[in-house]
């Protein structure tokens, strides 16, 4: 393993983690190393190029399989084309149910034969692929997204990119408590190869959070080229782990293409930056065209955050 790894804020995509049939596989951190906050039940699809987590309520019935119909597609060769469909109750739970797949569904290390109600830390195999199912609600109640228009749109998406792990996962938790899905894009691979390979699976990316970091790839040369080469996507600017960015540095972002460059996110008092926070995360939803806003969300995990990072920086394994 890298000796990076022991650093917290030093992103390892490349940390072996262990598969149903005891093989190894090049993946991301496993879902229990992750800091873990925003109170939205979701899936974490880990692969070699990068880390998925979708927000189940973006649609009430989610369908997995190879085939680019389904709601997520596998790209595996041991998934059948329409292999489990997940689907929200009147209780704001999830079931789980296998659709007559050839190699079956697993959670855990049993195989499901009837609708299984999901828990948090549920592990779902799939073929040779894994899915982590995360609710961190205490109890059972009714969801603020419930009947709001957005159940009529199609999935919405941000691709981000990090240099460091804290940053990516303080992101990534930020936007999923707004109800956004986020695919994390591992740094070994050029980003255009991450965009083509999303493309494959049928899978549109509304919004890219570029590192400055970003090993392979140009940022500035990439937001004077992405307009013709995808129009659909806005880009926002990340600068990695510095906190402030000068004003001059912002404008030249805007004039190379971006919408925007943003400091890095603090790693003390998070809580008084809301004010700060809510203007990205609002301009993060001009770009998208996601009018909706949950502050009761946003406020429960920031302060889950800054519980893990003060832990993380105290030298405490999570």
């Amino acid at each position: 393993m890298d000796a990076s790894a022991n650093r917290p804020d030093t992103y390892v995509p490349h940390l072996n983690s262990p598969t149903r049939s005891g093989e190894q596989q090049r993946g991301f951190l496993r879902p229990t190393e992750l800091i873990l906050a925003a109170p939205t039940p979701r899936l974490l699809l880990h692969s070699v190029y990068m880390q998925r987590s979708i927000v189940l309520d973006q649609l009430p019935v989610w369908q997995i399989g190879r085939s680019k119909d389904c709601d997520i597609v596998l790209p595996d060769r041991w998934c059948s084309r329409h292999h489990i469909r997940i689907e929200r109750q009147g209780d704001h739970r999830y079931y789980l149910t296998d659709l007559k797949s050839m190699n079956g569904t697993f959670v855990g290390n049993k195989r499901i034969q009837a609708p299984y109600i999901l828990r948090h830390g549920d592990r779902i195999t799939l073929g040779e692929s894994e899915l982590e199912y995360i609710d961190l609600r205490d109890v059972p109640s009714p969801h603020p997204y419930t009947n709001h228009s957005r159940e009529s749109k199609a999935q919405v998406t941000v691709l981000m990119t990090h240099s460091s792990r804290t940053q990516g996962e303080m992101w990534r938790e930020l936007l999923n408590s707004q109800g956004l899905s986020t695919i994390w894009a591992t740094s070994h691979f050029e980003l255009e190869k991450i965009i083509a390979h999303l493309e494959s699976l049928n899978c549109n990316i509304n919004l890219l959070l570029l590192d400055l970091g970003m090993p392979k790839t140009n940022p500035y040369d990439f937001c004077r080229q992405y307009r013709q080469r995808y129009p659909q996507m806005n880009v926002i600017l990340l600068s990695g782990m510095r906190t402030r960015v000068h004003e001059s540095e912002c404008k030249w972002a805007v004039n190379q293409g971006a919408m925007a460059l943003f400091g890095g996110l603090p790693r003390e008092n998070l809580f008084g930056e809301l004010t700060s926070i809510t203007e990205r995360l609002q301009t993060i939803a001009k770009a998208l065209g996601w009018t909706y806003f949950n502050p009761e969300a946003l406020t429960s995990t920031l302060l889950k955050l800054q519980d893990a990072v003060d832990t993380e920086m105290s030298g405490i394994v999570l």
